[in-house]
């Protein structure tokens, strides 16, 4: 197995482990310059992609086996998607929002969802949640909502103008209420000027807090996450649509309900919480994502704060995130994949079989 980073690595090979190589970065962004050069070098019998499958030509992925691992986030799929996974080996949605679509595409993929560390990302007793909160500054009594979402791209398709504003009216009737940011505050990323926006809602800023920036680029432990999930009172996730959204099911893992978009994956993966409905919104790749309702996002708030504390949402949350555990993603969904296109490539389908696989 060998390993392209697509992002983050340039100019040399690592030797990560025995018989393991971290690949780098051609000229291009996303990779798509050079994946095909890195495929033959090792001689790869597949290429599996945990990317947006949009970033490759048709071209280039079909001098390999691709198996794209990928995000479904818009309804129906986008022409320039479909057009792109033609030319791939064997597509893998990773929600069944996405599997669903590709079928209607006309295309055969396979369903793996992604998987989560549920011995990480647990529930935890009241003096830990205690603990959390004090670490973040915010107080026992205080009612605490999160996003943990990056603020990139515009429109923003993590809904912050709309959190915000629907924030705005809960803590004027709710002033011991905080949100907690985890994202980028700033527009450096093409995103919302978040500073700004808070300021031209006249939120106060005792209603706000932000995550380190520092270790925001960085990246945070995850017991920092967890202990985040602890202390809050719910996840504040409306967004115009996701390919999966890994801290909704993180979040649940921990026992925190959640508010979520009810469109795209996150509508299957609520299993405790609230679900905003939207309005569709035509989007520059040719399909819809959603806005969510701000009235709706306000009234599960509320919602949240009448159940705050509850046990029974608690263990609802943690139920349902169990099913997406690591290893039982892994025995359950990759194993029966892997071994069907390890199947296909020992039988010669498609392309000729060659020597070592990769894994990029």
């Amino acid at each position: 197995m060998n390993i392209f980073a697509n992002y983050g690595l340039g100019g040399a090979v690592l030797n990560v482990a025995e018989g393991i190589k971290v690949y780098p970065l051609g000229l291009e962004a996303h990779g798509a310059d050079i994946i095909a050069s890195h495929a033959n070098h090792v001689k790869a019998d597949i290429v599996i992609t945990l990317y947006d499958a949009w970033v490759f030509s048709p071209e280039i992925a079909s001098r390999f086996r691709w198996v794209p691992y990928l995000p479904v986030d818009h309804d129906p799929l986008p022409e320039r998607v479909k057009m792109v996974l033609d030319s791939a080996w064997q597509p893998i949605a990773y929600s069944r929002f996405g599997e669903a679509k590709l079928r209607e595409a006309g295309l055969d993929p396979r369903y793996v969802p992604h998987g989560i560390e549920t011995e990480v990302f647990k529930p935890g007793t009241a003096k830990e949640r205690t603990t959390a909160r004090e670490r973040l500054k915010i107080g026992d009594d205080t009612f605490v909502a999160s996003m943990v979402a990056a603020n990139k791209g515009t429109p923003s398709r993590k809904s912050f103008p709309e959190a915000l504003w629907a924030w705005k009216q809960f803590n004027a009737r709710h002033p011991d209420s905080i949100l907690y940011l985890h994202t980028h505050a700033g527009p450096e990323m093409t995103g919302i000027d978040l500073p700004l926006l808070i300021h031209k809602l006249q939120i106060p800023d005792k209603a706000i807090a932000f995550c380190d920036p520092y270790w925001n680029l960085i990246g945070f432990p995850d017991n920092y996450m967890r202990e985040v999930y602890l202390a809050s009172d719910v996840l504040l996730n409306p967004a115009m649509g996701e390919g999966f959204g890994l801290p909704i099911v993180e979040a649940q893992a921990c026992g925190c309900p959640v508010i979520v978009g009810d469109n795209t994956a996150q509508s299957e993966l609520c299993f405790a919480g609230w679900k905003v409905p939207g309005q569709p919104f035509w989007t520059p790749v040719g399909a819809w994502q959603f806005v969510p309702s701000l009235e709706a996002i306000l009234e599960s708030l509320e919602e949240a704060y009448k159940h705050r504390g509850s046990t029974t949402l608690a263990k609802k949350a943690r139920e349902g995130a169990m099913a997406y555990d690591a290893d039982v993603v892994t025995e359950t969904y990759w194993k029966p994949v892997l071994a069907e296109i390890e199947s296909e490539v020992s039988a010669g389908n498609v392309l000729e079989p060659v020597m070592a696989e990769a894994v990029l």
